[in-house]
C-alpha cells in the first residue's frame, strides 16, 4: 500500500523515527472516508490517508506530531483488549 507518488525523503524522514505510527496513501476507503486508522499485530497504528487528501508536507508534519506525542508518552498506544468487568 505503500504510494509511489510521494516523495522518496518524506517517507526516509519520518518513517526512520517511527515509533508505532504510520500513514499509508490508498485509492480508496470505505463509506467515503478520505482518513481511517488501522492497528496491525506488530504493535505498529496505521493511518490510511487517501491520496490527494493530504499534501507531503502535512503528511511528514502530522506524523513527526504523533510520534513525538508517542516517544514523549503524551500518547499511549494500548494493545491489550479491553478487560471484562
Amino acid at each position: 500500500m505503500a504510494d509511489e507518488d510521494a516523495p522518496a525523503e518524506d517517507s526516509t524522514l519520518v518513517d526512520a523515527q517511527v515509533l508505532g505510527v504510520e500513514m499509508e496513501y490508498v485509492d480508496s476507503l470505505p463509506g467515503g472516508k478520505v482518513v481511517m486508522g488501522l492497528e496491525e499485530k506488530d504493535n505498529r497504528f496505521t493511518w490510511l490517508v487517501v491520496r490527494g487528501a493530504i499534501t507531503p508536507q502535512a503528511r511528514v508534519e502530522l506524523l513527526a506530531e504523533l510520534n513525538h506525542a508517542v516517544s514523549n508518552g503524551l500518547w499511549e498506544q494500548n494493545w491489550q483488549p479491553p478487560q471484562a468487568g
